[in-house]
């Protein structure tokens, strides 16, 4: 009579993290046991919490040096539209030309805008560059509506209102 050989009992490996959770898992970068509650999902695969260690892209990182010279770009933007939309657009524009310069001018304005604070910031990201887009906008409207005859006109500039808000929602987008 011939006995069958018997398989070798399996070895059982446990979680480096948690020593008493059974696991088969391996990080995938430094084959470290883990397991399912230490496991990070990445792009390049599952990964132990010490690998997986994500950054945010540098375009979305800033500095000090950055918020200031957003800043600074932001205001003098402000100004400089504010003053230009002044002497240029008259207030309470209305017919055609209201929607014509409402549509094509809001997209053309938040899409400079927004191609100005990136190029001034190092081609930066994210919602502190939304913000001051829609800052500059903001600032130009009521430098522009104060150099024109007071801010009791609002109700009276619908065209600029309405470009203001297509050139905001243009000029988020592109920064996000």
């Amino acid at each position: 009579m011939t006995s069958l050989p018997t398989p070798a009992p399996e070895e059982v490996t446990y979680c480096q993290r948690h020593p008493t959770v059974e696991s088969e898992l391996r990080c995938g970068r430094c084959e470290t046991l883990i397991c399912p509650r230490c496991l990070v999902y990445t792009p390049a695969g599952t990964r132990c919490p010490d690998c997986a260690k994500l950054r945010r892209p540098p375009m979305y990182e800033f500095a000090a040096r950055d918020y200031l010279v957003l800043a600074a770009t932001s205001i003098g933007v402000a100004v400089a539209l504010g003053v230009i939309g002044a002497l240029v657009l008259p207030v309470g524009i209305r017919g055609f030309l209201f929607l014509t310069l409402a549509i094509f001018g809001g997209t053309a304005l938040g899409g400079g805008i927004a191609e100005l604070l990136q190029r001034a910031t190092r081609y930066k990201r994210g919602p502190a560059i939304q913000v001051a887009a829609v800052a500059t906008l903001v600032g130009a409207a009521v430098i522009r509506l104060t150099l024109a005859g007071g801010l009791q006109l609002v109700a009276a500039d619908l065209a600029v209102t309405l470009l203001l808000v297509i050139a905001a929602a243009v000029a988020w987008g592109r920064l996000r």
